[in-house]
């Protein structure tokens, strides 16, 4: 193998496949990358098993052939480089020459055939979506999901494609976040699938990276997304996830429209005061706003007022300061909407303005 490739096509390519390798990997190959040439291109290619990353960049190809070099070593090695061309060429089946003005280096590296094939759904896109769109989407939901394996439907982020649109949900049992998005074209069918939340995690951070049309492809255990130059191809979660929908209540007894940054920071001064519990009470009273407040023994106490346009009941709950930061910090919108039932009954967060996305966050039972 011989190519000829600039430093910001290594570096592009580098960042899109190497994250989801590992570093200490008892199989030496998984914390590696395989370089391969295809058809006139250089192709990157990563996985850990559940994951894989195939990236395509632009390079002159003087001879195939295909290599496998450690994944960290490269990339930092590819960002130091001064100069904007690089030559790589295999010695042998595991070494790769680097050379760059005069910069010279051998990389040790282990033959491609020891590295695991990277599954390919070849079939038509079951779905098309904007990319933009997508990774917003995501950006306000992933979060939710239950950090802990022990459950792995809820460790995962829930995608149902219905007609013209994807529904996308992520809970934990104590809070639930769901977005609606359009997609670009009907699906033939309805689909309900469980993505692992690292799958999705990454996915993010290759939308990121540019701009541009996703297709969306399926088969009975794994999904792949297109994007630009980029595959990510992941395993699905088998198992049924929770009938979510049935605890969003259909109607509330308080509603309250505020600003989203100035209840960001109430909740912020207030968390400083339970360090231990997380929990911090909010109090809603029409024509006074929003009171919050906080206190332990050992902090001492804090209260905030907050003027809001409250429509509806007097009403108050204790929350989990944590998960209502999680949700606003993720909203880029200036205003939110805050339901309310009781201090028993789930509360709901939604964008000023828009309909496509719901929050949902039980209250604190003392």
């Amino acid at each position: 193998m011989k190519i000829i490739c600039t430093k910001e096509n290594l570096k592009k390519g580098l960042f899109m496949v190497s994250r989801v390798v590992g570093n200490n990997n008892p199989l030496q190959v998984l914390n590696n990358i395989l370089l391969k040439t295809d058809q006139g291109r250089v192709k990157l290619s990563s996985t850990n098993l559940e994951i894989g990353v195939n990236t395509w960049v632009g390079g002159k190809v003087d001879k195939e052939g295909a290599l496998t070099v450690p994944a960290r070593l490269m990339n930092e090695y590819i960002n130091n480089l001064p100069s904007e061309k690089v030559t790589l060429e295999s010695l042998d089946n595991s070494t790769l020459v680097l050379e760059s003005e005069n910069y010279h280096t051998n990389i040790k590296g282990l033959p491609h055939e020891d590295f695991p094939l990277i599954p390919s759904i070849a079939e038509e896109a079951f779905a098309k979506i904007d990319g933009t769109e997508l990774k917003n989407a995501l950006s306000e939901t992933v979060w939710a999901s239950a950090q802990n394996e022990t459950q792995p439907e809820i460790s995962g982020v829930f995608m149902a494609f219905e007609k013209d649109s994807l529904r996308i949900a992520a809970t934990d049992r104590y809070r639930l976040a769901e977005r609606t998005v359009k997609l670009l074209g009907p699906v033939e069918q309805e689909k309900e699938v469980i993505l692992p939340a690292r799958t999705i995690a990454e996915l993010y951070k290759i939308l990121g990276a540019g701009k541009g049309e996703v297709e969306i492809y399926f088969s009975e255990s794994q999904a792949l997304f297109k994007f630009d130059e980029t595959e990510l191809i992941s395993r699905l979660i088998d198992g049924q996830y929770p009938d979510y929908r049935q605890i969003i209540p259909k109607s509330f007894k308080t509603e309250v429209e505020v600003p989203r940054e100035e209840l960001m920071h109430a909740l912020k001064a207030a968390s400083l005061f339970v360090p231990d519990s997380n929990n911090i009470t909010l109090e809603v009273k029409p024509g006074a706003g929003i009171t919050v407040t906080a206190s332990s023994m050992a902090a001492g106490e804090n209260t905030t007022q907050i003027k809001a346009k409250v429509t509806g009941e007097e009403n108050g709950a204790v929350f989990n300061f944590r998960y209502l930061l999680d949700c606003l910090n993720n909203l880029a919108v200036t205003t939110v909407r805050l339901k309310m039932i009781n201090d028993a009954s789930p509360a709901a967060v939604v964008p000023e303005g828009r309909d496509n996305y719901t929050y949902i966050v039980m209250p604190i039972k003392l």
